[in-house]
């Protein structure tokens, strides 16, 4: 396994209240969020080694996908998976929606934008007329 983009270390700095139970996690998780990286974007250490490719923006997308993760980890294991609530007095109607308690890494918008290159899509709308 290639080495990760992220360290412990690197994490605590962007999450300093990152809890003791969770460390161990964490290493798995930033290596997890690394392979995910490489996967979606093959090309991802060879523009950082042509420095195409700043590997600060790579350890912080890295460090942001393990931060979110196990804070929704934290969350649910707390019973705060409730995502909306909504109450009537009358004639008593009350509603609760419910979040998902699955914490799996995920890319943002704003991740994929920094990392560029292969792994973003062209998201553009297009129109397939039948006959033509």
């Amino acid at each position: 396994m290639a080495v990760p983009f992220a360290d412990l270390e690197d994490l605590v700095k962007h999450w300093p209240d990152l809890p003791g139970e969770l460390r161990e996690v964490a290493e798995t998780k930033l290596e997890e969020a690394s392979t995910i990286i490489r996967g979606l974007y093959p090309d991802v250490d060879a523009r950082i080694r042509a420095g195409r490719l700043d590997s600060d923006v790579v350890k912080l997308v890295v460090c942001q996908m393990v931060a979110t993760t196990l804070q929704r980890e934290l969350d649910a294991s707390e019973g705060d998976d409730v995502s909306q609530q909504s109450f009537t007095a009358g004639p008593f109607t009350q509603s609760l929606s419910f979040r998902a308690r699955e914490a799996t890494l995920f890319l943002t918008k704003l991740h994929r934008q920094l990392l560029g290159g292969g792994g973003s899509r062209n998201r553009k709308a297009f129109m397939i007329v039948p006959g033509c």
